[in-house]
């Protein structure tokens, strides 16, 4: 759109009119004959919607009185408007098509939280009790759970700002900051990627330690993977007694997740107030591994069938037996509903070996406090420095784990 289309939008439908064609256009605006027409952000020109809108740059940036009202004068022509679109628009496509596995790996709140909010639960009831004839039903107890994330401020508001220059506009550097707003987009939802999937393994945004803004219960900072709640499986020596288990966390092959469902049914129980714990029922339906290990953990889980060999009592005096095409035990330890191998440079970061098997709907939890958004800057902000106009970017939320018994990690080590 170039400086004449513009004036003559201007003389016709004023700034206003402008702004909102401006915006029906890089949605998408339906004409009569049924096709949309659409333009996208780079077919717009700094300086042309300066020039447009505002006047010549002689007139306008090189004349000291106009500079003077310049605060003032610049939102009733509708620019600093529709640079706030452009930017958004680009900023929006980057951060939602950037193809993250942030929403994969645990479901969003549906509705925002307050900082002091807490996430309810409920303990597991005493078990049914036999009742006679005519007898009355007991009534059951529940009692209550829960955890916060009013801690997890590490937990606070992320954002960027762009700022529009006289020097981008004067030298029409609209391909320069639409690629800018372009990377702010993009980094946000890497960030947000990151953030999830180190809330996931244990471990705070920043922090290599245990305790840090993962696992709030009952309020209180608690580290997520312990061996004493039986829900972490190291290398160094054999954390559980159950049969069958070793000491060895390192995925291989489906034998690694039988162990893991084995010391699940096994080690870890409900919490119910009376009477002792009972053995969960747990259906895990997400695996988090590096980077390193999805063609590993891909091929274990999809591979249709396995070789098995067996070498009986002696394995030094015999030849192996070599049993092709067995069934996927995969398939059975699952059901129909086989994990879904997930993999990030994010588990990377931290270890090579550490994966992660859970359920993602009881596990984890997405708290969204402030939505992703832009936001357009007031007309005098920045004006001692040059500054047009200005768009400022912000997210905040924040995954918490809801319950240690819904997740096992492996070290790997």
């Amino acid at each position: 759109m170039d400086v004449y289309q513009l004036r003559s939008l201007v003389k016709e439908h004023g700034a206003p009119g402008v702004v909102r064609i401006v915006t029906d256009l890089l949605e998408g605006r339906k004409l009569p004959n049924g096709t949309t027409y659409k333009l996208e952000p780079r077919q717009f020109s700094l300086k042309a919607l300066w020039e447009g809108l505002v006047g010549s740059i002689t007139a306008t940036l090189d004349n000291p009185v106009w500079r003077e009202a310049a605060p003032g004068a610049l939102d009733p022509t509708g620019f600093p408007s529709i640079t706030e679109r452009l930017i958004s628009n680009v900023t929006i496509a980057a951060y939602t098509n950037r193809g993250g596995l942030a929403d994969q790996l645990v479901p969003n709140s549906t509705e925002p939280k307050t900082l002091t909010e807490r996430i309810t639960g409920f303990t597991m009831p005493e078990g049914p009790k036999s009742i006679l004839p005519a007898e009355p039903y007991p009534a059951v107890g529940f009692g209550e759970k829960y955890v916060t994330f009013q801690q997890a401020i590490d937990n606070k508001k992320e954002g960027m700002l762009i700022a529009v220059t006289e020097e981008a506009i004067r030298f029409d550097q609209t391909g320069n900051l639409l690629r800018q707003a372009e990377m702010i987009g993009d980094t946000l939802q890497t960030e947000r990627e990151r953030r999830t999937v180190r809330a996931i393994l244990g471990i705070g945004k920043d922090s290599g330690t245990v305790l840090d803004n993962v696992f709030f219960p009952t309020d209180v900072d608690t580290a997520l993977y312990r061996a004493s709640t039986n829900n972490l499986r190291t290398n160094a020596a054999p954390i559980f007694t159950s049969v069958g288990q070793t000491s060895s966390s390192v995925l291989v092959d489906w034998t690694d997740f039988q162990e893991v469902l084995t010391v699940h049914a096994q080690n870890i129980t409900d919490d119910r107030q009376v009477g002792t714990g009972r053995p969960i029922v747990w259906t895990p339906d997400t695996v988090l591994v590096p980077v390193a290990l999805l063609a590993t953990a891909a091929n274990i889980i999809n591979s249709t069938n396995v070789t098995m060999i067996s070498f009986g009592a002696n394995t030094a005096a015999q030849t192996p037996e070599i049993r092709a095409n067995d069934t996927n035990p995969m398939r059975a330890l699952f059901g129909g509903s086989l994990p879904m191998p997930m993999a990030s440079p994010y588990v990377d970061e931290v270890s090579s070996t550490m994966w992660v098997v859970y359920d993602r709907r009881r596990a984890f939890l997405r708290v969204n406090i402030f939505p992703f958004a832009t936001f357009r800057a007031p007309a005098n902000w920045g004006w001692d420095r040059d500054i047009v106009t200005a768009v400022r970017v912000r997210e905040w939320s924040r995954v918490v784990a809801l319950d240690f018994r819904q997740s096992i990690r492996n070290n790997g080590a």
